[in-house]
C-alpha cells in the first residue's frame, strides 16, 4: 500500500513538472485603434458649446490607445489556453465639428479617456495549413474607468466650467485574430465598456443661482470596435 502511494505521489510530481515545463509566461504590449459605438458615438443635439452634462459623452471621434497584458499559456493537446490579465488606455477626442466650435469660442475642449481592466482567457489553435500562423479567440470581463476632462470657459462674464466625475462600469471584451510567428499578432475586438453615469464634481451653475441637484446625471452606453496590433515577449 505504501509503495502504491509513493508511486502515485511521484507520478503527480512528474505530471506537475511536465505541465509547468509546457506552460509559458508572456508579456504583451498592444497598439489600439478604436471606433466608438453606442451613446459614445451618437450625435450631440446641442447647438452651442460647452456641451454640458446633458450632451457630454457623445460624439466621440475615432481614437487610439495602448495596452499591456500578462498571460500564462498551457498546452491542452488541441491548442493552447492562456488565462490573462491586462489594462488598456484608450483616448478619444470629440468630433471635429465640436472641436472647431470649442476653438472658436476659446473654451477648453473635452477629451474622453477609457481605462478598461480585464481578466479572461485566450484559446490559440496552431494546426493551420500556413506555417507560423496561429488563430486565436478570446473573451474577457472586468471594469472600465471613464474619465472626461474639464470643458468650458468664460462667457459674458459667467464661468461655464464643467468638471466631470470619473466613473466605473462593468466591461467585457470579445476578440478574434491571428499570431504571425511568435511575437506579433493582429485582431479585431469589441469592447463593451458599460453604462456610465456622467456627473460633474462641482456646482457649475452657481453663477446662475441654480442648484446642482436640478441637473441629474446622464447615462451613457460606451463601446468600441477595436483593431489591436500586439507584440509578445
Amino acid at each position: 500500500m505504501k509503495k502504491a502511494v509513493k508511486v502515485l505521489c511521484l507520478s503527480a510530481i512528474m505530471f506537475g513538472i511536465g505541465t509547468v515545463a509546457q506552460a509559458q509566461f508572456r508579456h504583451s504590449i498592444f497598439l489600439n485603434g478604436n471606433i466608438p459605438t453606442g451613446d459614445f458615438a451618437s450625435d450631440a443635439s446641442a447647438s452651442i458649446v460647452p456641451l454640458g452634462i446633458e450632451e457630454i459623452g457623445r460624439d466621440a471621434n475615432v481614437g487610439f490607445g495602448l495596452g499591456y497584458r500578462a498571460s500564462y499559456r498551457f498546452d491542452v493537446g488541441m491548442g493552447l489556453v492562456a488565462p490573462y490579465a491586462g489594462v488598456d488606455f484608450l483616448w478619444n477626442s470629440i468630433a471635429g465639428k465640436w472641436s472647431d466650435k470649442y476653438s472658436e469660442s476659446r473654451f477648453s475642449t473635452p477629451t474622453y479617456f477609457n481605462i478598461p481592466i480585464m481578466a479572461g482567457v485566450t484559446y490559440l489553435y496552431d494546426e493551420l495549413p500556413w506555417n507560423d500562423i496561429t488563430a486565436y479567440g478570446e473573451f474577457g470581463i472586468g471594469t472600465d474607468l471613464l474619465w472626461i476632462t474639464t470643458e468650458g470657459g468664460e462667457l459674458s462674464g459667467v464661468n461655464m466650467e464643467y468638471s466631470y466625475t470619473a466613473t466605473f462600469a462593468f466591461a467585457w471584451s470579445l476578440g478574434l485574430g491571428a499570431y504571425f510567428g511568435e511575437h506579433v499578432s493582429a485582431g479585431l475586438y469589441y469592447y463593451g465598456l458599460g453604462n456610465h453615469d456622467v456627473d460633474y464634481t462641482d456646482n457649475t451653475y452657481k453663477d446662475h443661482g441654480l442648484s446642482k441637484d436640478i441637473i441629474k446625471p446622464s447615462k451613457r452606453s460606451v463601446g468600441s470596435v477595436m483593431l489591436r496590433i500586439g507584440f509578445h515577449f
